[in-house]
């Protein structure tokens, strides 16, 4: 699959393109082009063969584009942003060379990964993976609540371009709701680097499904069937621009400014929830909201206590 993306690039909707004419821009044999092209279904993309012709995408591929996402930074903007054809993981990425304001995004990735190590779905030209460096001088301990804060700063970003019946879930998931109940559009994944007292950096990994990942399962969505109304780089370079101000406002004032919108947004709010231990152990209560800290206020027969993350999974409770 080391070509398959490369070949693609070479590719539109609108008309068919020559296995010869890719074999020869790229200098690879014909051979190679056909066995690249076989791998497309990997990547989630569709293509129609005709013998002679050559191949066409069964829908356009709207690639990322440097300008167009930059466009939509302000003047002053610090971040420095870098596009990577194909890479392991964004988050593994910027570990390895943190920097502030640093920004990697990818059309794919071998080794997304969401929270708890769980594998990120996504399909080629159909979602953003991107990861920011953002460093904060006070410590780790500074950091509480910050995966909140990101996924109101994401679900109101997609909201104000288009898209509809936008909620949160705690911790770090943005919803969908459909139907079928809320399904899963995308996920933030917060690693750090540095010394624990000070100065951290904190590499902030988000997944968005703008088309729903051809996967069978109800419970995942895209932002594209729900109203999502602008391209695929200008809402990146929108979201790159509102965390660019989100941050810097967090690392002078925390979580306590950013809770009213996150629970203005909180799918389950109120509703009865499933706090599922990784031993299996289950717990049935309610979602009131969360802290100033990021923490989940949740209520059960027992009162009420205080959650944090952990290696908690909460689940809805039917």
């Amino acid at each position: 699959m080391s070509h398959t993306l490369a070949c693609l690039r070479f590719l539109a909707a609108d008309h068919f393109t020559s296995g010869a004419s890719i074999a020869e821009r790229l200098s690879l044999s014909r051979a190679s082009v056909s066995a690249a092209l076989a791998e497309a279904e990997h990547y989630g993309v569709e293509l129609e063969r005709r013998h002679g012709v050559g191949y066409r995408l069964g829908r356009p591929i709207d690639w990322l584009d440097t300008d167009v996402i930059r466009a939509q930074l302000p003047p002053h903007s610090r971040l420095s942003l870098e596009l990577a054809q194909r890479t392991d993981s964004t988050n593994r990425r910027l570990l390895a060379e943190p920097g502030h304001g640093k920004v990697l995004a990818a059309e794919w990735q071998d080794g997304g990964r969401g929270r708890m190590g769980r594998r990120w779905q996504a399909r080629l030209g159909g979602s953003l993976m991107f990861s920011l460096c953002w460093q904060f001088p006070g410590g780790a301990a500074t950091l509480a609540g910050l995966p909140l804060a990101v996924g109101s700063v994401v679900a109101e970003t997609v909201t104000a371009a288009g898209a509809r019946d936008v909620g949160l879930k705690w911790p770090n998931d943005l919803l969908l709701h459909t139907s079928q109940g809320d399904a899963k559009a995308g996920g933030i994944l917060i690693e750090v680097a540095g010394d624990a007292m000070g100065p951290v950096s904190a590499v902030i990994g988000i997944g968005l499904n703008l088309a729903a990942p051809q996967v069978d399962d109800q419970h995942v969505a895209g932002l594209a069937d729900h109203g999502l109304a602008v391209a695929r780089n200008v809402l990146l370079g929108r979201l790159l621009a509102e965390l660019e101000q989100a941050l810097t406002h967090f690392a002078s004032h925390g979580f306590a400014d950013f809770r009213a919108r996150w629970e203005a947004r909180h799918a389950w709010q109120g509703k009865p929830v499933r706090l599922v231990a990784p031993s299996g152990q289950v717990r049935i209560g309610i979602a009131d909201g969360v802290t100033d800290d990021g923490a989940l206020r949740f209520r059960s027969v027992h009162g009420e206590e205080v959650v944090h993350s952990g290696d908690l999974s909460l689940r809805a409770a039917h």
